[in-house]
């Protein structure tokens, strides 16, 4: 890269947390020299409170010499030049999230999340995959060389689906195994710099297998500490607890249990896991609790996640002083892109996990499923690690998962509905028939105005 100014281009800026903690560490970043941050997002009212934030914070930190803010609703005019391109749409944003919660409530499915895989995640992928290819057409068109990050979930289907659909090779980031591989750390209280992984799976079910300190083999030291912890009664305030400070077992009990069978964990912890096998939680029965009810509660994630927004939203418009405590933390989804822009920039050659097409690095999955995998971040992109050991018994429980993930991403492409009553047979929440027909259509009709393919 030349000594000018780098072109990062965010396209979903209204999702203003995640545009606060980019912008925070960017301007901790003295290393990447100067950059020019270009914010888009189809609402002109998010992205004016992104961008005032935006600019508040570089003003507070005195980096205008080294950042430059601009905002546009037209991705079309700010893409060419760009060398670095980051996605995180939320198409229909929280209002939408929370309609789908309540549908398949009242159809009798319990989800905790909705974001990747049930029938919350299939209604969200409808909204949100068609969306980002064209996105990822524009970019093959006007920024075909940038170096091309997506946050948005679904992760799985929109990874599949944009390089399916343009050849891009996308790199898909979720700071879910990095937060489960600090937890782990801290569960034999040791220094996450000493401590290392081997994983593979997809996006909220990636099996760690292999887990040490120091290069030697730490999961004795893991095992001794769960089983004694799983021994005594839970705390019920640690059971489907969304926020934390220092982690238990019995924060993750079915992951745990998935721990004991295969010897691997499964990343992002329980709070997504369990959304993979709906079989075992088809009431929504969870150690004593309600799944997305009183254990990990969706509405008290929504709430949470507003009363954020409309705290940066009163400090955009000058209504609050600007919190500073937000130069002093990491540790938010934007962390890891921070060092990867970095590794890539300096070819330092650093390792971070990666959602990408699979193309035999996963063996037993298909070549065109996207798996999330340790990938190597080098001056010519992020080069994903082959991972030949995952074993049958968890190859199989991956790949089951992912026939739904296909059926819904052509689903969403055509805009067929049958096809959608067949994802939704496939993922297994809704084994009848007629009853996924019914889940469908009311998810379907709810959803209308972000479906034009379905119209």
């Amino acid at each position: 890269m030349t000594s000018r100014d780098r072109v990062l281009v965010l396209i979903g800026a209204g999702s203003a947390v995640f545009t606060r903690g980019l912008l925070a560490d960017l301007i901790g970043a003295d290393d990447l020299g100067s950059w020019e941050i270009r914010l888009v997002d189809v609402d002109p009212v998010a992205l004016d409170v992104a961008t005032r934030l935006a600019e508040a914070m570089v003003t507070a930190r005195g980096a205008g010499d080294s950042i430059r803010v601009t905002s546009s609703t037209d991705r079309r005019a700010v893409l060419p030049g760009a060398d670095f391109i980051v996605t995180c749409v939320g198409v229909g944003g929280r209002p939408a999230w929370q309609r789908d919660h309540e549908i398949v409530q009242r159809h009798g499915v319990f989800q905790p999340v909705g974001d990747s895989i049930m029938p919350g995640g299939i209604s969200r992928l409808l909204r949100t995959t068609p969306v980002l290819v064209e996105v990822a057409r524009d970019i093959a068109e006007l920024a075909p060389d940038a170096f091309f990050f997506n946050y948005s979930n679904p992760m799985t289907a929109n990874v599949q689906a944009i390089h399916q659909e343009t050849g891009l090779d996308v790199v898909g980031l979720c700071h879910g195994m990095h937060h489960i591989q600090r937890e782990l750390a801290q569960l034999i209280d040791a220094p996450f710099e000493r401590t290392s992984t081997l994983y593979a799976g997809i996006n909220h079910l990636t099996f760690i297998y292999d887990f040490r300190l120091d290069g030697e083999d730490a999961w004795p030291l893991i095992r001794e500490r769960v089983r004694r912890e799983l021994a005594q009664a839970p705390d019920p305030g640690d059971i489907g607890n969304i926020f934390y400070e220092k982690p238990t077992a019995w924060h993750n009990p079915f992951a745990w249990e998935l721990f004991e069978r295969y010897g691997a964990f499964a990343a992002a912890g329980d709070r997504h896991v369990v959304e993979f096998f709906p079989e075992r939680f088809a009431s929504g029965d969870y150690y004593g609790k309600k799944l997305g009810v009183d254990a990990f509660s969706l509405p008290e994630i929504l709430e949470w996640g507003e009363d954020r927004y409309q705290g940066m939203k009163r400090q955009a418009l000058g209504e609050e002083p600007l919190d500073q405590s937000v130069f002093e933390r990491s540790g938010g989804e934007q962390e890891q892109l921070i060092a990867i822009i970095r590794s890539i920039t300096f070819d330092s050659r650093e390792m971070f996990s990666c959602n990408v097409v699979n193309r035999g690095l996963v063996p037993g999955l298909p070549d065109w499923s996207a798996v999330e995998i340790p990938g190597v971040a080098t001056a010519r992109g992020v080069r994903p690690v082959l991972v030949p050991d995952l074993g049958k018994p968890l190859t199989a429980i991956l790949s089951r998962r992912l026939s739904s993930v296909d059926i819904a991403v052509e689903a969403a492409l055509t805009g067929d509905r049958d096809l959608v009553v067949e994802a939704m047979i496939a993922d297994g929440a809704v084994l009848d028939a007629d009853r996924a027909a019914a889940l469908t259509d009311d998810l379907l009709a709810e959803q209308a105005r972000f479906l034009s393919r379905f119209a």
